[in-house]
């Protein structure tokens, strides 16, 4: 079953050059207008919830931490996704990530900011902060485990993680791939990894 949400974009919107994204409000907008297919919704329908945020939301807040690639912001946005299945039992983000050659994937992230291919996203302006405290201390988590990695070393350790193995299942190293990782996949992998208090 497929379920489609509807986001808008923020209007304030505005590009700099292909080194920087820039914004009167915002790194990148709260929300986007284009649809997004959840390909697994009865699995996020048990698990409780179909999402908090949209992708844009915890992107600023990782890109308010400081500038990285897509490819880190990606991973970034995976892990905040895949460890509150496995901490809260809940869905975070209301994007999927997909099994791409490079790791997991929003394609509505990816659509964003695709221009800067491996350049650096640096941003400027101000991002008011619409995440609760609970969850921004999960991204806080989040941030001081993977933050200090490259993304190319992030898509190595997903590569090695099984969530990511079982969507790609049956393709070749390089072929397209737009399998939705599990929910429940991700659950039950990062609970099973999980050494914390």
């Amino acid at each position: 079953m497929k379920k489609v949400m509807n986001f808008k974009y923020n209007d304030s919107i505005s590009t700099g050059s292909t080194n920087y994204y820039t914004t009167v409000t915002s790194a990148i907008p709260n929300n986007d207008d284009r649809v997004v297919i959840v390909d697994s919704y009865n699995e996020i329908e048990k698990l409780g919830d179909v999402g908090k945020y949209s992708i844009f939301d915890i992107a600023n807040w990782f890109l308010n931490k400081g500038d990285m690639t897509q490819k880190k912001l990606q991973k970034l946005c995976y892990y905040a996704q895949a460890w509150c299945y496995a901490l809260k039992e809940k869905r975070l983000i209301k994007s999927d990530f997909q099994a791409w050659v490079h790791g997991p994937v929003s394609p509505a992230l990816y659509d964003r900011f695709k221009q800067f291919g491996y350049d650096t996203i640096k941003i400027s302006g101000t991002y008011k902060c619409n995440i609760s405290k609970e969850d921004v201390s999960l991204l806080e988590d989040i941030w001081e485990t993977y933050g200090d990695k490259t993304g190319n070393a992030l898509e190595a350790l997903t590569h090695r993680e099984l969530p990511w193995i079982e969507a790609r299942r049956g393709y070749a190293e390089n072929e397209r791939c737009t399998v939705v990782i599990s929910p429940e996949a991700m659950k039950m992998y990062y609970k099973s990894i999980y050494v914390g208090e």
